[in-house]
């Protein structure tokens, strides 16, 4: 992202790996699969047309697999705020931006379920003035910290939204 002038970066981030647990707990229970099949041919003394160490060789590709997914999809998401704008980025080879002027902001909530404040992650909703339902919906998502990234940011909206008003 390029800044404007005198425009500086408040916070910058990419969705934490805490946030992608599950989506590792799904890759872990379906690289189990073969795993469980090597078991019950082994037990069975039936063959499953591969030998057992292509059955874990290819668990274990499910587990690499799954590693590979989650680091570009977190890699290819970040998430910025500067003293004048909010910008999200998304994609790696294909590219979606999204940005507003924090003037435009009214409201900052944070959201976490029970598991994400545990593990100190969850999401920043701001609610932005405009027309269209997706240009007003600027979210950051599997962020660590939300509340802290708020308590950073806050005073810089106050700010602004005080300098405005007078």
């Amino acid at each position: 992202m390029d800044l404007l002038q005198g425009e500086q970066v408040i916070w910058s981030g990419h969705p934490t790996w805490r946030s992608t647990l599950f989506f590792w707990f799904k890759g872990l229970l379906i690289a189990l699969i073969p795993i469980a099949l090597v078991v019950i041919s082994v037990g069975t003394d039936t063959s499953l047309g591969l030998s057992n160490w292509q059955w874990v060789l290819i668990a274990i590709l499910i587990l690499v697999v799954t590693l590979v997914l989650d680091i570009v999809r977190r890699a290819a998401t970040e998430y910025t705020v500067t003293t004048q704008r909010l910008h999200i980025r998304r994609g790696i080879l294909s590219r979606r931006e999204q940005s507003t002027h924090v003037d435009r902001v009214q409201n900052v909530n944070t959201s976490q379920s029970f598991l994400e404040r545990m593990l100190n992650v969850g999401s920043i909703d701001f609610d932005t003035a405009g027309s269209g339902a997706s240009e007003a919906d600027f979210q950051f998502n599997g962020v660590a910290d939300p509340h802290g990234i708020v308590a950073r940011i806050q005073p810089h909206f106050a700010r602004l939204h005080s300098s405005t008003s007078v």
